[in-house]
């Protein structure tokens, strides 16, 4: 029987903590079903990439999905409606993560969480792939043309920067610096002195950190600016919809930073390529070095 979503899926993920003393990336796979039970409404697949902590990638892989489905425009016939649901729901997971950052644990010096998360998500349904992106966490589509027995890799998100131009350019217009650290471009964060007790005012002494290599994301509510209102690191997410080509698509790859700095795009798809090929239990676990699923 064919789906609602109109594509036959099966899904594979891994998680592989390598060198790190904190594992702070989670994936999220989640299906909905029809009223009657027997097709699939939709398909959800997200990737998160925490830093600063856990907290936020914990909270954006419990409640995107969630908070996204529940805006009207979700269900809407049209793109661009599911689309601005999707941004919607990202701005709303921002601030409910604001809501609860009494709630997280502090810095070491006592400052409020500095949790961030990338998220990249997508959406299968009736046929569409609806994607949503903030930060460094990359998806890939694998497809086949005609008669070429290799698949081929297209990127579907583009990472987000501080260096880039037009991220450069926003993040300076909503008052916030980059700075490079090491060599990395970092967004930087306007911290209260150590030491400092009590609300920060104009007169509070402020440390320039360079802190965050990825200029969009969810959290970080550190960047907040409070005398443009606006957050420097912004949780604004690149939105599209691609329709699914039956006859090519092979598989969407999904990937933190610890992937794509080992594996190119393509790489990734000839190993996808090769597991469905062959067949092999835990091929992919044995091969991959960072979060994969297809």
């Amino acid at each position: 029987m064919p789906l609602s979503i109109k594509v036959n899926l099966r899904v594979t993920g891994h998680c592989n903590q390598g060198g790190r003393k904190y594992m702070e990336d989670m994936f999220s796979v989640a299906y909905q079903q029809t009223s009657d039970d027997k097709d699939l409404e939709y398909a959800f697949f997200g990737i998160f990439d925490g830093h600063g902590g856990g907290e936020a990638a914990k909270f954006a892989k419990d409640h995107l999905m969630d908070i996204i489905v529940k805006q009207k425009n979700f269900w809407s016939d049209k793109d661009e409606d599911v689309l601005r649901a999707i941004r919607d729901g990202y701005v709303n997971t921002h601030y409910a993560m604001w809501r609860e950052l009494d709630k997280w644990p502090r810095t070491a010096s006592g400052l409020p969480s500095t949790a961030g998360t990338t998220a990249s998500i997508a959406f299968i349904r009736k046929g569409k792939i609806y994607i949503g992106h903030v930060g460094d966490s990359g998806i890939i589509l694998g497809y086949q043309n005609e008669d070429d027995p290799q698949w081929k890799a297209k990127p579907l998100t583009k990472d987000h920067k501080p260096e880039s131009g037009p991220e450069m350019t926003r993040i300076q217009e909503s008052g916030g610096k980059v700075i490079s650290k090491s060599g990395v471009p970092r967004v930087v964060w306007n911290r209260p002195r150590i030491g400092h007790k009590g609300p920060v005012r104009r007169s509070t002494h402020i440390d320039e950190i360079p802190f965050l290599a990825v200029a969009r994301s969810l959290g970080d509510l550190w960047s907040y600016n409070s005398e443009l209102d606006t957050f420097v690191v912004s949780p604004e997410p690149d939105v599209k919809v691609i329709k699914v080509d039956v006859k090519s698509y092979r598989c969407l790859i999904f990937g933190t930073d610890g992937l794509w700095n080992m594996l190119t795009p393509q790489a990734a798809v000839a190993i996808v390529q090769a597991a469905e090929r062959h067949n092999e239990k835990h091929f992919i676990a044995s091969q991959q070095t960072g979060n994969l699923f297809q």
